[in-house]
């Protein structure tokens, strides 16, 4: 048995829709299953659970068709029986048509939407008739969608994972940490989002004040992200009172040493990212601040979860319908430092 699935996603949704992958394994343990994912993403695919081999593709939104053929071409040499798509698009969804793979299959109702023209190709639409998906976790609705087409009804959900991280991720996990001052371990953090949307961001000075109590409470604070993140980091750091219990290797990790970062931390505090996907698929603990988003919709897909949001009529467990234009800061402002510490607390607890 050969399955195809496709996922042209961001690194969140791709960690959300991950949870496809213990139900075809369950399935068929001893299928081959490769994954189509954005060229940029392909790193963090290969670290999923039940992926045998990753496909990058160079997709670029409204992009021509020559790459679609390419593609399709090489499908068809492997020889797939079915062709999974978590996020049907047009070009994937040509891709698999043309590529011949004989049963092709769709779960996008676990996204909330459903398909249009792209219907016509694919053998089963799989229907989420009965299951609220406004009000259940994506990842459950993707693994609700994969139990109803292969017929299994004796399972709960099934948490999706990555694999061990190496013994040389470890260790530079163990060497990063080793300048911290602690006596109850570290909690990690990650405190800027991607784009340019800073809707999603916690103020700084929340951050700072929630540093200094968790410092008071024993812990060490390494702070994670990419070198664009520095600025903000630098200014939450410069609100801590024991700069010895700080750490800061935005931009210092690769993608499986961050992982590493995430399992040796008693706790993960993180803005609604694609980070917090990672670290919780990771096992992680992993505490969420939302915004406007839905954490009933969009939490972590972990054991060890959590998720802070305001809850305003207009976000949170709601549907925001102008977060690029709103002038309000309600849905983040609302979020107190008692209220995250508290949650954190439970978590480490």
């Amino acid at each position: 048995m050969k399955i195809f699935v496709d996922g042209i996603m961001h690194l969140g949704d791709m960690m959300i829709a991950s949870s496809v992958f213990p139900v075809i394994k369950k399935k068929y343990p001893e299928a081959e299953v490769h994954f189509l994912v954005m060229e940029s993403l392909a790193p963090a695919a290969e670290l999923i659970e039940g992926v045998d081999k990753v496909i990058p593709y160079a997709y670029k939104s409204g992009g021509g068709v020559k790459g679609v053929f390419q593609m399709a071409n090489m499908l068809r040499k492997e020889k797939y029986d079915i062709g999974i798509s978590v996020d049907p698009r047009e070009r994937v969804t040509l891709m698999k048509w043309l590529a011949g793979i004989p049963v092709r299959v769709t779960v996008e109702e676990a996204l909330g939407w459903k398909l249009g023209w792209e219907r016509l190709f694919y053998h089963t639409d799989v229907s989420l008739n009965g299951w609220d998906v406004r009000n259940r976790l994506m990842s459950e609705s993707f693994h609700e969608a994969m139990r109803r087409y292969f017929g299994i009804k004796d399972e709960g959900f099934i948490y999706p994972t990555l694999k061990p991280s190496s013994e040389k991720a470890v260790a530079r996990a163990k060497e990063l940490f080793s300048p911290l001052k602690s006596k109850r371990g570290v909690i990690s953090f990650c405190v800027v989002t991607s784009g340019d949307n800073r809707r999603k961001d916690w103020p700084a000075e929340r951050f700072a004040e929630l540093s200094n109590r968790l410092i008071k409470k024993g812990y060490g604070l390494v702070f994670t992200g990419i070198a664009e993140h520095n600025e903000v980091i630098a200014k939450i750091i410069e609100g801590v009172e024991d700069k010895t219990a700080v750490l800061n290797i935005a931009g210092k990790t690769n993608l499986e040493e961050l992982v590493a970062v995430f399992r040796a931390s008693k706790l993960f505090i993180t803005l609604d990212t694609g980070s917090a996907h990672l670290a919780a698929v990771a096992g992680a603990k992993v505490l969420t601040i939302f915004s406007f988003n839905s954490p009933e919709i969009y939490g972590a897909a972990g054991k060890y979860t959590k998720s802070v949001s305001a809850h305003v009529p207009c976000s949170g467990k709601y549907r925001c319908f102008d977060r690029k234009t709103c002038d309000k800061d309600d849905c983040f402002a609302l979020v107190t430092v008692d209220m995250v510490e508290s949650a954190a607390d439970e978590l480490l607890q």
